[in-house]
């Protein structure tokens, strides 16, 4: 698929996660949309996604899965982000996923994924895979509690504002980040689910002793509690079990990570 990907760059637009949208339709897989500023751009949870102008890389590609089954649509996003952590390992930075999908490094957060399935019958047909990677922004202005960039951690600095700083050429970032998301793909075709499960696994944010979470479920008043994570379930649920030994299944907005 690498050699077939079909790259449209906008200097202004909504959302590329919207224009995917927009031409879904008629678009091939592989097809990807890229812009240096993004008027509408959305993160999990509803969020705004902040992002200097040509400062970044916001883009999405294209995926048609339908190889498998609606209730796998996970490991779309398992491929996607591992792929996302080897290159910045690439980069020489030692990244982690925040399940289900953000990139962390410590604790700071340098990607967003967003994902949009669409289904037919029993199995997924299309993947809209958005992804906001901070390239070259070294200050941010948004209330958002930890971003850095690739610029800041591999200069080791915390976000401000600095001058004279050698800049990453997006372009090239962009083509080293596909080439990732397209070897996983690959994978993924060629029934490599549990391989890219494992390492997925591995590479989690906080996978290793126990943290404090708050539970968002109805009734639970917010409880703050400690655990340890077990695994992500098939469905993409958090399996998380607290000191007493119990075990329980989060969805993604019935957990949050207290940083």
């Amino acid at each position: 698929m690498y050699e077939k990907l079909d790259i449209k760059w906008y200097t202004t637009i909504d959302s590329t996660n919207m224009q995917a949208e927009r031409e879904i339709a008629t678009a091939e897989e592989g097809t990807v949309w890229v812009a240096d500023f993004q008027t509408s751009g959305r993160g999990q949870r509803g969020n705004v996604w902040e992002s200097s102008k040509c400062s970044n890389l916001m883009f999405t590609i294209l995926l048609k899965p339908d190889f498998l089954l609606a209730q796998d649509q996970f490991i779309v996003s398992q491929t996607v982000a591992l792929a996302v952590v080897n290159y910045l390992k690439n980069k020489g930075l030692s990244p982690k996923i925040k399940w289900p999908n953000d990139i962390y490094c410590g604790d700071r957060k340098i990607c967003g994924i967003l994902i949009e399935n669409s289904v037919s019958g029993a199995n997924l047909s299309a993947s809209i895979v958005g992804i906001g990677i901070n390239v070259n922004q070294t200050r941010f202005d948004s209330d958002a509690p930890n971003p850095t960039s690739l610029l800041l951690e591999s200069n080791k600095l915390l976000p401000g504002d600095y001058t004279n700083l050698k800049e990453y050429d997006r372009k090239e970032e962009l083509w080293a980040i596909l080439e990732e998301i397209t070897r996983l793909y690959e994978l993924l075709v060629q029934g490599g689910c549990e391989s890219i499960r494992a390492e997925y696994l591995q590479a989690m944010y906080r996978r290793d002793g126990y943290y404090k979470f708050k539970d968002l479920r109805q009734g639970s008043e917010g409880e703050v509690f400690e655990a340890k994570i077990i695994a992500p379930d098939r469905y993409g649920c958090l399996i998380l079990e607290r000191r007493n030994g119990t075990r329980h299944n989060y969805s993604f907005q019935e957990i949050r990570y207290i940083i």
